[in-house]
């Protein structure tokens, strides 16, 4: 059988005319994929230089906080805490997260009205979670109880303190009757 040129012509030029079309649409996806890996790489050196910033910012706070719930430092990180806590508010509300910029929010707010000292615990601790959160673990399910917690010798189930990192804070508030003022 004699099987014209145009079309022994026409059947070699379909499966190279389909290798050709194959390799330019490899080539975009190849180049689209190439700018997506930038652009992660980009977004997580970002990423990294902010928590990095973030820490920075909390770092001094954690520690004067923790300061303060420790008795044998207590003393001395009150006498900083001024210094630390303006450092603080001047950086938080740049760096930190919506969650930790309206934790710290409630604990200035409340600060001033002189709070009963168990509302003040869970103000504290509801701000140590917010910054876990907002550095490492944002789908943390720790609450107040295990951030205050541990710092506390005679914390037992049940207790006035256990009972106040542990329950809603609207319900806390409610109990010790104060009105938060936010």
């Amino acid at each position: 059988m004699n099987v014209p040129l145009a079309v022994q012509i026409l059947i070699a030029a379909v499966p190279a005319s389909a290798a050709v079309i194959a390799a330019v649409i490899a080539g975009r996806y190849a180049g689209k994929a190439r700018l997506a890996e930038q652009k992660a790489a980009r977004l997580l050196a970002l990423e990294e230089r902010t928590a990095e910033r973030k820490w920075e910012v909390y770092q001094p706070f954690i520690q004067a906080l923790g300061d303060m719930l420790t008795p044998s430092r207590k003393d001395a990180a009150l006498a900083a805490a001024e210094d630390t806590m303006g450092d603080f508010q001047n950086f938080v509300g740049v760096w930190g997260s919506d969650e930790v910029v309206q934790a710290f929010y409630r604990f200035r707010r409340a600060a001033v009205t002189n709070p009963p000292a168990l509302i003040t615990m869970r103000l504290v601790g509801d701000l140590f979670v917010a910054m876990r959160k907002d550095l490492a673990w944002p789908e943390s399910e720790i609450t107040a109880l295990h951030t205050i917690g541990p710092r506390i010798n005679d914390l037992t189930v049940g207790s006035p303190l256990e009972t106040s990192l542990r329950i809603p804070f609207d319900e806390l508030a409610a109990r010790e009757n104060w009105t938060p003022p936010w």
